[in-house]
C-alpha cells in the first residue's frame, strides 16, 4: 500500500508542478499581451496625432497652391512681357537701320558739308 501511496504523491506533486507552470506560462501571456495593449494605445494616440497634424496641414497646403498659382501666372505674364517687348526692340531696330541705310549717303553729305 505504500507504493500506491507513493504513486499517488507523486502523482499528487507532478500535477502541482504542472499547475505551478501553467500559472507561470499564465502570467508570462497576461504581461505578453498587456504589453501588446499598450504598444497597440500608443500607436492609436500616435495615429490621433497624425490624424490631427495632417488635418491642420491641408489648410496651410490649400494657402500654398493659392500662392504657387499666383507666381505661375506672374510668370507667364513676364515671359509674355519679353516677348511682346523683344518684338517691339526688332521693329525699332530694323527701322532705324532702314532709315540709316536709306539715308545714308544724305546723311553723309550732310555730315561732310556741314
Amino acid at each position: 500500500m505504500t507504493s500506491k501511496l507513493d504513486d499517488i504523491s507523486e502523482a499528487i506533486g507532478s500535477l502541482r508542478a504542472e499547475v505551478r507552470n501553467l500559472s507561470e506560462s499564465s502570467r508570462r501571456a497576461d504581461e505578453h499581451r498587456a504589453t501588446v495593449h499598450r504598444r497597440v494605445d500608443e500607436l492609436v494616440d500616435e495615429v490621433g496625432d497624425l490624424k490631427a497634424e495632417v488635418s491642420s496641414m491641408s489648410s496651410t497646403v490649400a494657402d500654398s497652391k493659392a500662392v504657387t498659382d499666383e507666381v505661375k501666372q506672374w510668370k507667364q505674364r513676364g515671359i509674355g512681357a519679353l516677348f511682346v517687348t523683344g518684338i517691339a526692340s526688332a521693329a525699332i531696330s530694323s527701322t532705324v537701320v532702314g532709315f540709316a541705310v536709306y539715308w545714308r549717303d544724305a546723311i553723309v553729305r550732310a555730315l561732310q558739308n556741314g
